[in-house]
């Protein structure tokens, strides 16, 4: 019996629903890695000290069983060495980031936005700018990551290698798609402000706030404003050797509203006003968890050329 598409894509590592609720594709994540606290920071190690001695081994005398040449050797080390630095700071953030949460929790009991993350009271911004350096960032380490197969396909006349590299350096061009498309909405709209009515709001009453028109903001045709908790899970698939964990957003809840070319005409110049009921039995904010639960508003703008996007945190917990 053949499997079914569902199937097949669990073998695959795609992530399904859960208990019906959407799996958000290409959505910012708030965890940088699926591992957290002592976990992360011991993980990380063996990492880094494996990179550190292989930049040894490649500054040192030459070594005539080496057949790579020395900055390969030393770009390999390098992959290992930020791979590890990055899990061992990632864990000691974490770890620190806990306690910190943990003594301002005992002293605002009954107060969860005390603690759970640095909230403005006026508002939050989104930098369009900080999503572009982070889009770049993993389109050059994925180009970076592909070298030393390039090498050894082309220089060690290895073929499956060379084969494999420039098939992933294909699909790598999604990454620089992508970047390229934030860099046209950072430069036409700039960063974005939203700003809440009250602070925090609460589970069964109405959420309201204005967000601040961007940049060419007459140029919008259609705006879309979209309410939605976002519950992460790290999500394990495959087994042994091919055993992988990875970050994916459901969508627990969303509601929406839309703006057309005439109504943003009346507000050009000025803030954009908006409204959505908080339903009382829905998950309350947690970002201080690990994988945590948050409330954001969307903002998609429709343009000639090039959308709009930004994505705001909302303070939303139980009264």
């Amino acid at each position: 019996m053949s499997p079914t598409m569902e199937e097949m894509k669990v073998q695959m590592g795609f992530p399904m629903p859960v208990d019906g609720h959407a799996v958000l594709n290409d959505h910012p994540q708030r965890s940088a890695a699926p591992i957290n606290g002592w976990s992360s920071l011991l993980f990380g190690s063996p990492f880094a000290a494996s990179g550190i001695f292989i930049w040894v081994m490649a500054l040192g005398k030459d070594d005539p069983r080496r057949h790579a040449p020395v900055w390969l050797v030393a770009m390999i080390g390098g992959f290992f060495f930020l791979a590890g630095a990055f899990l061992m700071i990632h864990g000691t953030h974490d770890l620190i980031r806990k306690a910190i949460w943990k003594n301002r929790a005992a002293a605002h009991p009954g107060e969860p936005w005390v603690a759970d993350f640095h909230w403005r009271r006026e508002g939050i911004a989104f930098s369009a700018f900080q999503e572009t350096l982070k889009r770049l960032i993993g389109a050059l380490g994925w180009n970076l990551f592909l070298v030393p197969f390039f090498w050894i396909g082309a220089v060690q006349k290895v073929w499956p290698f060379l084969i494999f590299s420039a098939v992933f350096a294909l699909l790598g061009l999604i990454f620089w798609y992508r970047w390229g498309v934030m860099v046209a909405d950072c430069v036409r709209y700039g960063g974005s402000f939203l700003n809440y009515d009250s602070f925090p709001y609460f589970l069964g009453s109405p959420l309201r706030g204005r967000l601040r028109a961007p940049r060419n903001f007459s140029s919008i045709e259609e705006l879309k404003l979209t309410l939605r908790c976002v519950e992460e899970k790290y999500i394990t698939s495959g087994a042994g050797e091919n055993r992988s964990t990875k970050v994916v957003c459901y969508e627990i809840y969303k509601d929406e509203q839309t703006l057309d070319q005439g109504r943003l005409r009346g507000l050009a110049g000025h803030d954009i006003p908006f409204e959505f009921p908080l339903p009382p039995d829905q998950p309350t904010t947690t970002l201080a968890a690990t994988p945590p639960t948050y409330w954001e508003i969307e903002a998609k703008g429709k343009a000639r050329g090039v959308d709009y996007q930004a994505y705001f945190l909302v303070p939303v917990y139980k009264s």
